[in-house]
């Protein structure tokens, strides 16, 4: 049986703590193997602290005091640091789990690498997790990446994003496990289709996407055939018939805008990154490469390079952006107080193509409900 280790900056990850997020990592680990370190830092004498000692203890957490002299940071890191090669150099762990939110980890990640054993990072969604994410065997996000924050408008908003930015990630998790069958001469063992996915993608988690388990997730494909062996084994192949089962609006919506490589965003990221670009090209023109890397330098959550680089493009088919410098394809931002009713405009054109060419309908009220602008009474259903 593996052996696995758990360390927790508790400090960096405070709301994660809170919100039971260490009784959901102890459920993701549990079909690793058996957890014989379990140690959590942290000054506990601190306010913000003190109320999650019970859950962790509940957990059989050590927890680990570290007193800053100084700064609230590096004494934390170097204990963390120090406690975690002294288990991978002295012990049979084989699975070494560090939920820091931090990517001054990283070296530790790689080196823990060097040295055999199998990384799970545990941390938000950002441009900085994506520096430790490559260097981890798998990499679960202790967010919902929708970069929502205090200047949301409401809950209700927050929610519709939340649920929008989910169906864009299931869409993707779902072309993803076609290829992985599409790559097979035959039937697959359901067990053998995860670690394939984990391979593609080391983030990937069904239950982050709304699915109890990993089955349920392959269950609920329109392309797959899934056939029961026996002994709760199942093999599973592409079906060469399906009827598709009837999907909700949003879903349809998704998948049209994805035939037509539009991406959805939360609509505070998009915001973000917007501005972000304005600003960055408001003096000096930059080519796309470099602007993207000065976005993720601003570690906008729930970002990542590659969101950040097709947000870009989002701006660009909304004919939002002005091209210069001949082959060096400099960027410009335009800055408009209307930028959302041409992202808008842009994002409907696309819709309108995608449901013409599969014949689809989709109720006018369920168009108006994906749009990112804020308009009068009736100018929604205008446009749309």
């Amino acid at each position: 049986m593996n052996h696995i280790a758990i360390f927790i900056d508790a400090e960096n990850l405070t709301n994660w703590v809170k919100n039971n997020g260490v009784q959901s990592l102890m459920d993701e680990l549990l079909p690793l193997g058996q957890i014989v370190v379990r140690k959590a830092y942290g000054k506990w004498s601190t306010p913000q602290l003190i109320p999650l000692q019970s859950a962790l203890n509940e957990n059989g957490f050590e927890l680990v005091h570290t007193f800053h002299p100084v700064s609230g940071k590096n004494s934390t890191d170097i204990k963390m640091t120090v406690d975690t090669m002294e288990v991978a150099l002295d012990s049979q762990v084989q699975w070494i789990v560090l939920a820091t939110g931090d990517s001054d980890f990283s070296p530790l990640f790689r080196k823990l690498r060097e040295q055999g054993k199998e990384v799970i990072g545990v941390g938000p969604k950002s441009p900085l997790s994506e520096c430790v994410k490559n260097s981890c065997s798998r990499y679960i996000y202790t967010d919902d990446a929708t970069g929502a924050d205090d200047d949301s408008d409401d809950e209700v908003a927050d929610a519709k994003e939340r649920a929008n930015l989910i169906v864009s990630e299931k869409i993707d998790s779902m072309e993803m496990l076609r290829s992985v069958l599409q790559k097979e001469d035959g039937p697959i063992a359901l067990a053998a289709i995860k670690p394939k996915m984990l391979g593609l993608d080391n983030a990937f988690n069904e239950k982050r996407l709304g699915f109890k388990t990993f089955k349920d997730f392959v269950k609920s494909a329109d392309f797959v055939q899934m056939t029961d062996v026996g002994g709760g084994s199942y093999m599973v192949a592409l079906a060469e018939q399906k009827v598709a089962v009837e999907e909700d609006a949003q879903m349809v919506l998704a998948k049209a805008l994805k035939r037509k490589g539009w991406d959805m965003f939360p609509r505070n990221m998009l915001k973000k990154i917007y501005a972000e670009a304005c600003d960055l090209t408001s003096f000096v023109p930059m080519n796309k490469q470099d602007l993207v890397q000065e976005i993720v330098a601003k570690n906008i959550a729930g970002t990542t390079s590659s969101i950040i680089n097709r947000a870009l493009s989002t701006f660009f088919k909304a004919k939002l952006v002005t091209i210069s410098g001949g082959d060096d394809k400099l960027w410009t931002l335009t800055e408009t107080n209307q930028y959302w009713k041409e992202i808008d405009k842009a994002m409907l054109d696309r819709l309108r193509v995608s449901l013409k060419e599969t014949g689809q309908k989709v109720p006018k009220k369920d168009i108006v409900a994906i749009l990112y602008g804020k308009y009068a009474d009736g100018e929604a259903e205008k446009l749309v």
